[in-house]
């Protein structure tokens, strides 16, 4: 996981008052500005060279600009040995900054600009431009949520203080391209299958195929991975361009650009998700962004089948679409098929759609091996932009409370949902499981979440302080509560991608959440061995005890040598390439 320090104007120009995009970008055409900010979105977020300070300035600056360069390097240097952190600890490229020079560059600067200014100039300038938006991305932002702290008085825990830094960007930096296009992958062929299985969707699918010139949603899904694929086979960072060689996929790939008719600006970059790409010539297309051209497959999925389905006939048009999809795909079937296909046939099991027949108010699903149960919960939601965005922590930490823990109206959620099964398993009131062993029985609750923005660091440690404080309530009540594990946050992506090791039976899931709590959600520092050296190595050490579920199950099958493009890609992939 990233958790570097990002570069900003004032850093590298000290002297110097900040000026506005619109005087750093000017006298430059508009179409070299594109080119120009695609290139930055083409780093790679996970090994980039150029998170190197050094490494990024000798990539962009010229020769003939040494010297404005090392004077860029001297400012920097000074800055951060002011700051008391190592130059390693910075780094100039942030996706954050990268996206906002796409969008201001796409709505702002005329086709009718010419360029007057010259390549030394250009370099300099756009330089500045990007470093004035890592200040506004990184120290105005800081400021915002300092004063916004000090309004509301608020003492954090390092957890929180974690969450508040990071869940607003997280998605857009820790991600790694095989495990994102294979779940993508994977998870759109789930959807369509569903979908091709509910009878009230035939219309819905049948025009959705006829919008995008294809018989079926395998060619769909085929046309789409064609746009895709020099993602995934880029061997540079450096913008991305596709060139058809085909004139029949013209229609369809345009289905998916960013228009002239657009505004790319919108808060957490809503229309660039919706539309990565644009066309520079005739039958050529660039890149903006790698990782939304990639979340498209599923990602987008729901969205363009949204647009298709509004404009349908009454008769036609699929009621309660996103109910469908929330609940009838991701809780029941998703969840259910994945669950089946990880256990088989193996302990004791109950499916979702069964306990929703033995009981109300069950979990999503449940197995138990013995003594060791597992209550999953899951929950396909969203985060409003707004409160995903806003500098008030208060803000982001009530939405999450409504979604994860008790609506408006009292409704309980996941955490309390959770709590509630447990006390009917204690009590002997889970009607689903009349043998489970109450004073033996080890419980696990696992939340599944559908989306990778709930991985951020310390989101798990919060849910769980909300899960624990209601066990203490089950505790008053006389209740056994010492064998209930802490819950862990999985998001469904970790579960899809290590599925292979999971039914390997080499791991087994209670034992890595065994394992997972013991050494983050249970951190203790006093305790830690060996010992941080100094109070740097504690505060680093205190950084990682809160790294998701989802990073440590990746790294510890990694390690177990698994291979990571799993069987079941390749063989859900060969129907869409016949020979």
């Amino acid at each position: 996981m990233k958790f570097k320090l990002g570069v900003t104007f004032e850093a590298c120009f000290p002297q110097e008052e900040r000026k506005t995009l619109s005087d750093y970008l000017s006298g430059i055409q508009r179409a070299d500005l594109l080119k120009m900010g695609s290139f930055f979105l083409g780093f790679d977020n996970e090994k980039s060279k150029y998170s190197d300070v050094t490494a990024f300035l000798n990539m962009f600056f010229s020769a003939d600009n040494k010297d404005f360069a090392t004077d860029v390097y001297k400012n920097l240097k000074a800055f951060v040995f002011e700051a008391g952190y190592g130059i390693e600890q910075y780094e100039i490229p942030y996706v954050g900054s990268s996206l906002l020079l796409f969008e201001f560059i796409f709505d702002n600067i005329s086709e009718e600009l010419e360029t007057t200014k010259t390549n030394l100039e250009i370099e300099q300038d756009v330089f500045r431009a990007y470093v004035h938006l890592n200040q506004t991305a990184f120290t105005d932002r800081a400021i915002a949520e300092k004063e916004a702290d000090e309004e509301s008085g608020l003492t954090y825990t390092p957890a929180q203080v974690l969450l508040k830094t990071h869940f607003h960007n997280y998605e857009l930096i820790n991600y790694r391209v095989d495990k994102l296009f294979t779940c993508q992958f994977l998870r759109a062929i789930s959807y369509f299958q569903f979908l091709s299985q509910t009878e009230k969707c035939e219309a819905l699918l049948k025009k959705f195929c006829d919008y995008y010139g294809v018989k079926d949603y395998n060619e769909y899904l085929r046309r789409l991975i064609g746009i895709i694929y020099p993602v995934l086979m880029k061997d540079k960072e450096s913008h991305t361009e596709i060139h058809l060689e085909n004139i029949e996929n013209e229609d369809f790939i345009d289905k998916h650009i960013l228009s002239s008719k657009d505004v790319a600006s919108e808060l957490d970059f809503l229309t660039l998700r919706s539309k990565p790409l644009y066309k520079f010539e005739k039958d050529k297309y660039r890149i903006i962004s790698p990782l939304f051209t990639i979340e498209m497959i599923y990602n987008g999925l729901y969205f363009r089948l949204k647009a298709i389905n509004e404009k349908l006939s009454e008769d036609e048009k699929v009621s309660g679409l996103y109910g469908l999809k929330t609940y009838e795909y991701s809780e029941q079937y998703a969840l259910d098929k994945l669950l089946q296909e990880i256990y088989g046939k193996r302990y004791y099991q109950k499916s979702g759609k069964e306990l929703d027949e033995i009981m109300p108010g069950a979990p999503d699903y449940y197995v138990r091996n013995g003594k060791h149960t597992i209550i999953f919960e899951s929950k396909d939601i969203l985060i409003s932009k707004e409160s995903k965005q806003s500098t008030d922590f208060r803000i982001l930490r009530e939405e999450l409370r409504l979604k994860l823990y008790e609506n408006e109206k009292g409704k309980s959620k996941a955490v309390k949902q959770l709590a509630e099964n447990i006390r009917k398993l204690l009590n002997g009131e889970a009607d689903y499981d009349k043998n489970f062993p109450v004073k033996k029985g080890i419980i696990f609750p696992v939340l599944v979440v559908h989306y990778r923005m709930f991985n951020a660091a310390g989101l798990n440690n919060i849910v769980n302080g909300w899960f624990r404080n209601k066990l203490e309530q089950l505790k008053e009540e006389g209740l056994d509560i010492s064998k209930v594990q802490d819950l862990i946050l999985i998001d469904i992506d970790t579960l899809i991608f290590n599925k292979e090791a999971l039914q390997s039976r080499k791991l087994q899931l209670w034992d890595v959440l065994m394992e997972y709590q013991k050494i983050y959600l249970r951190f203790d520092l006093s305790k830690a061995r060996p010992r941080p050296r100094n109070e740097e190595e504690g505060i680093e050490m205190l950084k990682s005890s809160f790294h998701p579920f989802s990073f440590f199950l990746d790294i510890k099958v990694e390690k177990m040598k698994f291979d990571r493009t799993p069987k079941e890609l390749l063989e859900k992939a060969a129907p869409l390439f016949p020979e």
